[in-house]
């Protein structure tokens, strides 16, 4: 026997969609990745596990090497080590760099 669903938990039900709706999924990855050559320090900051300390650290060791050529260039910048660098490599892209012939 299949009961007829209640006010209540019709109520409920359109309430968990509209807050889907609004409030999505915790864990959905941007569409768009910072590419780490023309992010300001302020761009940077705006990524999830980067502080200003290493948003920072990013953009002086830009200015001292020149753009970065690859992701794993970023496990030189101080801050920056291979833990966070993987899990960084979804929000970081390597866009700018002049390609080498």
């Amino acid at each position: 026997m299949i009961k007829k669903p209640t006010k209540i938990s019709s109520l409920l039900f359109a309430m968990f969609l509209l807050i889907g709706f609004v409030f999505p999924v915790a864990g959905v990855v941007a569409a768009t990745k910072v590419d780490i050559n023309s992010a300001s320090v302020t761009q940077l900051e705006a990524v999830t596990g980067i502080g200003q300390d290493t948003a920072q650290n990013i953009v002086d060791y830009k200015k001292e090497h020149g753009k970065f050529k690859s992701m794993q260039e970023l496990e030189a910048v101080s801050g920056v080590g291979k833990v966070r660098l993987q899990a960084l490599n979804d929000a970081f892209t390597v866009k700018s760099a002049k390609k080498v012939k």
